[in-house]
């Protein structure tokens, strides 16, 4: 015999084999216990099993993309509040960097301004103490003046 043949034979005899003992098996069982089903029973039960783990993956999945989308959402969220923050402190450092240079010139003009108020209060006490030694020179003068006068009046009464 070939080993096509063969198979065939052997395929044939486990066939037969099989249905004769499941007829020992199920023969003298009662059609009303439902226990002599087992077989059905088992593969319903692995039915339901598999419905229900495939309905809690199913979930499990949703329930995962659904937290997920909410996390980006969040982090997005998060990632613009961050920027608007780095934008107002950028902003706030900018308000103070002219408000100190606003300061320092301010602090400078106030400098110059107490300078030239002291080169000028300066220059009016000279002015000042100027024209008080000329007052005082003119005094000395109209004095000295006042004396030749009085000179030249006792000598001219003199020489009459």
């Amino acid at each position: 015999m070939n080993n096509i043949l063969k198979s065939v034979v052997f395929a044939a005899v486990v066939l037969f084999a099989g249905i004769a003992a499941m007829q020992v098996i199920y023969k003298g069982q009662d059609a009303s216990d439902v226990s002599a089903v087992e077989p059905t029973a088992g593969e319903a039960t692995d039915t339901l099993v598999e419905g229900v783990t495939d309905a809690t993956n199913s979930a499990v999945q949703q329930i995962s993309e659904t937290a997920t989308d909410a996390a980006a959402a969040t982090t997005e969220a998060a990632g613009d509040a961050v920027d608007a923050a780095k934008e107002m402190g950028k902003d706030a450092a900018e308000a103070t960097t002219d408000a100190a240079d606003a300061a320092k010139d301010a602090t400078a003009d106030a400098v110059e301004a107490v300078k030239e108020s002291d080169a000028a209060e300066a220059a009016k006490d000279v002015a000042t103490d100027a024209a008080d030694v000329a007052k005082d020179a003119a005094e000395t003068a109209k004095d000295a003046a006042g004396d030749a006068v009085d000179a030249a009046k006792d000598a001219e009464k003199a020489a009459e």
